[in-house]
C-alpha cells in the first residue's frame, strides 16, 4: 500500500500546492473557471476520443465490462433512492444524496489516478468506462431530478436528450468508439496533435481541484459529520458493495480491478455545477468534493493495493 501511496502522491500534492497557493494567495474565480471549461469541453474529450479511436473496440468482448459498471451505476441510484425514503431526508437533501451517491470523479481523478497507477495502456478501458457513467447519469438520474422539481414529463425527456448530445465528455467516448470499431486509422499527425492536447488534462484537472478546495469555506467541526459518512459511503461502501457483488456473481474483482477504482473515486465537481438548476444543497456538495478528494488520498492506495 505504501509503494501505491508513493505512485499517486505526486497528483495529490499538487492539488495541496495549488489549494494553499489558492489560499494565501486568492487567484481569483477567473482561473478556476478558464480551467475547468477547458479540461471538461477540450482537454478530457480529447484524450477520451484519442485514447479509444486508438485502439480496436468490440462490444462483445467489452460486454462484461459494460454491463458490469452499468449494473453498479444503476444500482447506486436505487441505494441513493432507498437511503433517503428510510431516514426520510428532506425534499433538498434527498435530491442532492441521490445525484452526488454515484457522481463519482471517475474522470477528473480517475484518468491521472488509474494512468499513473496501471499506465497508459488502461486509458481506453477507463475511458469506457467514463461513458458509461455518464450515459446513464444524465439518463435516469437527471431525469429523475427532472420529475422531482416537478416538470412536464415532454420537457423531461427533451432535457434528458438535451443533456446527452450537449456532454462533450459522452460524445467524445461515442465517436472514439465508433472510430475504434469501425478499424478507422487516423492520420498520425493528427494523433500527434491529441496526445499534444492529452498531456495537458493531468495537470489541469488537478489544479482545478486544488482551486476549488483552496477557496472553500471551513466550517464547525459538526456541520462535517454528515459530510464524513457520506464520504465513508462512497470511498469505502460503496466500492466494497461492487467487489462482493462481483464475488457473488462468482466473478474474480481484479478481472475489474479498473471499474472498481473507479467507483471508490471521491465526489465529482459537476452536482456543483448543477445545483441551481435542481435545487441541490451546494454547500454539502462543496465540502463532500473537498473531504471526498482529501480522504480519497488514504482510500485509493487501500483499493488499488487490494486489487
Amino acid at each position: 500500500m505504501l509503494e501505491i501511496l508513493t505512485i499517486i502522491a505526486p497528483l495529490f500534492l499538487i492539488i495541496i500546492a495549488t489549494a494553499v497557493v489558492q489560499k494565501h494567495l486568492g487567484i481569483g474565480d477567473d482561473w478556476s473557471k478558464v480551467l475547468n471549461e477547458y479540461a471538461l469541453k477540450i482537454g478530457l474529450p480529447v484524450l477520451i476520443f484519442s485514447s479509444l479511436a486508438k485502439t480496436p473496440f468490440s462490444f462483445k468482448a467489452e460486454a462484461s465490462l459494460i454491463i458490469a459498471n452499468s449494473i453498479f451505476v444503476i444500482s447506486s441510484l436505487i441505494i441513493a433512492y432507498l437511503i433517503g425514503k428510510i431516514f426520510k431526508f428532506e425534499k433538498t437533501f434527498f435530491r442532492t444524496f441521490f445525484i452526488c451517491l454515484a457522481f463519482s470523479n471517475v474522470a477528473y481523478l480517475g484518468i491521472p489516478v488509474l494512468s499513473e497507477a496501471k499506465g497508459a495502456e488502461v486509458l481506453p478501458q477507463v475511458s469506457l468506462i467514463i461513458g458509461i457513467y455518464l450515459f446513464w447519469i444524465f439518463t435516469i438520474a437527471v431525469a429523475f431530478l427532472d420529475h422531482l422539481i416537478k416538470e412536464k414529463n415532454e420537457k423531461i425527456a427533451k432535457n434528458t436528450i438535451k443533456n446527452l448530445i450537449k456532454n462533450p465528455l459522452l460524445l467524445s467516448c461515442f465517436f472514439g468508439i465508433m472510430i475504434g470499431s469501425l478499424g478507422i486509422r487516423l492520420p498520425e499527425i493528427f494523433h500527434k496533435s491529441l496526445d499534444m492536447v492529452s498531456a495537458s488534462v493531468t495537470p489541469t484537472v488537478l489544479i482545478v481541484i486544488g482551486l476549488f478546495i483552496g477557496k472553500s469555506e471551513i466550517g464547525k467541526l459538526k456541520e462535517w459529520i454528515p459530510i464524513a459518512i457520506f464520504s465513508a459511503l462512497i470511498l469505502f461502501a460503496l466500492p466494497a458493495v461492487f467487489y462482493f457483488g462481483l464475488k457473488i456473481f462468482q466473478l474474480n474483482p481484479k478481472d475489474f480491478s479498473i471499474s472498481i477504482i473507479e467507483s471508490a473515486m471521491p465526489l465529482a465537481i459537476t452536482p456543483f455545477a448543477l445545483a441551481d438548476k435542481y435545487k441541490l444543497d451546494k454547500n454539502f456538495i462543496a465540502r463532500s468534493i473537498v473531504l471526498s478528494t482529501i480522504l480519497s488520498v488514504l482510500s485509493l492506495p487501500f483499493w488499488i493495493s487490494i486489487l
